[in-house]
């Protein structure tokens, strides 16, 4: 079995999102991770009030070099990538991603959002990032605005949604995880998740907790990309993330809390297994 996870994409001095909250739940399984940052911040953007910046490109390459060195990436079946704002950086991960063709590659757009309304970035980068890290991606975890961008037009029905991947060169080819459907028919009070792998649609509902917190997204994707490193079909990686953040959140609700925390997760780990 691989022995670890190579995950590319932001790290914060404190809080739960990109690498902080992927790194976690990766080790929660019993799995080790190999943490590049794309950017490094004082706390997550929701803040605020934020410092940091991205990672000069020439300490990621330096950084890639150095686990090659080790043969680090040998040990690894997969490779995660996230939050990237800088052009450089993303031509780094697709070069990574041509480096190592023995990794699945795992691309999560982490580019924008509704409730942020809309891009965390500038749009030339979002789109920089589509066409340089799509081609290579095995499996897709963008959120519904995400894969809006990605079309480049709207969907409302599950129709509407599977034509729009059908049509698009290189999607129809990829497996795609629609990580927050919003559908018509999707229920008000409910999450859903939606699996498309070339005509097979298979759609996950679960309760909606609601509480607006930063890093679910980023949880999820670790949670599917550990669970498949455990052998796990792609149907239970699914299941077994929705429940974990479906109880995870309700746990940092019932204390009132605002973010992932550390309790929260381990107080659920029996749901990884």
């Amino acid at each position: 079995m691989p022995k670890n996870i190579i995950s590319i994409q932001s790290q914060v001095a404190t809080g739960y999102v990109g690498n902080n909250i992927a790194g976690f739940a990766i080790q929660l399984h019993g799995i080790d991770l190999t943490l590049l940052p794309t950017v490094f911040l004082s706390a997550h953007t929701g803040h605020p009030v934020i410092f940091g910046e991205a990672i000069s490109p020439a300490l990621l390459s330096d950084l890639v070099k150095g686990i090659g060195a080790i043969n680090i990436p040998a040990d690894a079946a997969y490779l995660i990538s996230g939050f990237c704002n800088l052009p450089e950086n993303i031509d780094i991960i697709a070069h990574t991603a041509l480096q190592y063709p023995h990794l699945k590659f795992v691309y999560d757009p982490v580019f924008g959002d509704f409730h942020c309304g809309g891009l965390y970035f500038e749009e030339e980068i979002a789109t920089y990032s589509v066409n340089k890290l799509l081609p290579h991606a095995h499996i897709l975890t963008p959120n519904h605005w995400e894969l809006e961008f990605i079309l480049k037009k709207q969907f409302n029905t599950i129709d509407e949604l599977k034509t729009a991947v059908r049509n698009h060169d290189l999607l129809k080819d990829k497996t795609l995880i629609l990580t927050s459907a919003n559908l018509a028919d999707t229920s008000p009070d409910g999450i859903e998740v939606i699996l498309i792998e070339g005509d097979e649609v298979t759609r996950f509902n679960g309760p909606k907790i609601p509480l607006e917190t930063t890093g679910t997204g980023d949880l999820f994707t670790a949670i599917i990309t550990s669970q498949l490193t455990l052998n796990k079909s792609l149907n239970d990686a699914i299941r077994i993330a929705m429940n974990f953040i479906n109880h995870t959140l309700a746990y940092v609700q019932s204390v009132n809390g605002k973010e992932l925390s550390a309790a929260a997760l381990m107080k659920h780990l029996h749901l990884l297994k």
